[in-house]
């Protein structure tokens, strides 16, 4: 059973689609079998590449005519329609959750999807949004949703805690491709989980540094290849490095998110410093880096998506892994684009950057002609920042056969 991951334009935010489908099928046309959407939030929008037609507004409103048509095609054309066989709301931070009342309600404020499971972590009162209720009717009172179509959830939602094993969410048949819930609530322990080992302090965490610590984590697993192995993806929320040191220690013992084939990483934390820490980078080895990002800036400083710590830092100990294990560089399906992130000196520029280095962005090529070639690695001129627009990036594995994969933009 191939399956497509697709890591829609949110700007700064995170929103990812798996859609899992039969062997044989045009996964741009064809019936899917089943879905799953990982967060739907934004904060600094950013105009897709190519809005729907017809649709009109800033960024922001540009941007979501863009996620609810796309998500609308991709679940009207599931064996069971308008069926989100598992929602997951990783952590409470409002860019990876105030976007679901836009894509899930229809006109009469009920929902317009079914679905089946619904996962988050910590209390269900942290998740607010500009002082609606959705958010706390989905989590508490999920009936009140429920439309006259018969749209509804249908399990009452579960917070997750940790997982001792993993947790296959669409069938206990592990043999198939399948995604396994690794949990949240990584904090707590007072034990500080440094990049030098683990050492025991009293810890007085911030609300933030509790749901980023908290962010849930899942493992997309693909069909077995020929050799008996699987290509993985793991998605990381908003984890920082405390919770990629517990993973490695518990995967050690475990393999539940080793390297066995192609394995591509989702960043966590949007590329910031505060995760993909570089013993995460030579545990996991990765094929290719995913991230969600956009130009926001925080308290007047750049994003989390810097020059600083991706060429800087992540680059370098992700080009040295991939030379000591072999790994070649990713290969991009469509032509290549471009990717930019900003310079920590001077956030109101843009570094542009090729996805030939294997960084995918959803922070991605410009809309107007440029940079040509020449202006490539190098700091953009910060006139030039209203024209940089937002792609989709598309990660297919087992299509046409198992062990493979595509990678496009659109």
């Amino acid at each position: 059973m191939p399956v497509e991951a697709i890591f829609f334009n949110v700007g700064q935010g995170d929103c990812t689609l798996l859609w899992f489908y039969d062997r044989g099928v045009d996964p741009a046309t064809g019936k899917g079998t089943h879905a799953i959407l990982i967060d739907c939030g934004s904060s600094g929008a950013v105009a897709p590449m190519t809005p729907p037609t017809g649709a009109k507004g800033n960024a922001s409103a540009l941007m979501v005519a863009h996620l609810k048509a796309k998500l609308a095609n991709y679940l009207e054309r599931l064996d069971n329609p308008r069926t989100l066989d598992a929602l997951i709301i990783t952590h409470p931070d409002k860019d990876h959750f105030n976007l679901l009342h836009k894509v899930l309600l229809d006109a009469t404020g009920k929902l317009a999807y079914t679905i089946k499971a619904l996962y988050y972590t910590l209390d269900p009162m942290e998740y607010r949004e500009g002082g609606g209720t959705f958010m706390k009717d989905l989590l508490t009172d999920p009936d009140t949703l429920t439309s006259p179509a018969g749209h509804k959830v249908e399990e009452r939602p579960i917070a997750m805690d940790p997982q001792t094993e993993p947790l296959p969410l669409l069938s206990r048949d592990t043999s198939r491709a399948n995604l396994l819930m690794l949990g949240g609530s990584w904090y707590g322990d007072g034990v500080i989980h440094g990049r030098k080992g683990p050492k025991r302090k009293r810890v007085e965490y911030t609300k933030e540094e509790i749901a980023n610590q908290s962010s849930l984590v899942t493992v997309l697993q693909g069909e077995r290849d020929s050799g008996g192995k699987r290509q993985r993806v793991l998605l990381m929320g908003d984890a920082v490095d405390i919770t990629e040191m517990l993973l490695m220690g518990f995967d050690k013992k475990k393999d539940w998110m080793g390297r066995q084939s192609n394995l591509w990483l989702k960043m966590g934390h949007h590329g910031s410093a505060t995760s993909t820490c570089d013993e995460w980078i030579e545990h996991t080895t990765p094929d290719g880096l995913f991230v969600s990002t956009g130009m926001l800036q925080f308290s007047g400083a750049s994003t989390t998506f810097t020059e600083a710590n991706i060429r800087g830092r992540v680059l370098p100990t992700w080009k040295r892994v991939r030379g000591a294990n072999g790994i070649a560089d990713p290969v991009v399906t469509a032509r290549s684009r471009i990717y930019g992130y900003q310079p920590t000196a001077d956030p109101k520029q843009i570094w542009a950057v090729s996805t030939t280095q294997g960084v995918f962005s959803n922070f991605c090529e410009p809309g107007m002609a440029f940079p040509q070639p020449a202006e490539l690695d190098k700091p953009l001129l910060a006139g030039n920042r209203d024209a940089w627009r937002g792609a989709d990036w598309h990660l297919r594995l087992d299509h046409p056969t198992d062990g493979t994969y595509s990678i496009h933009a659109e």
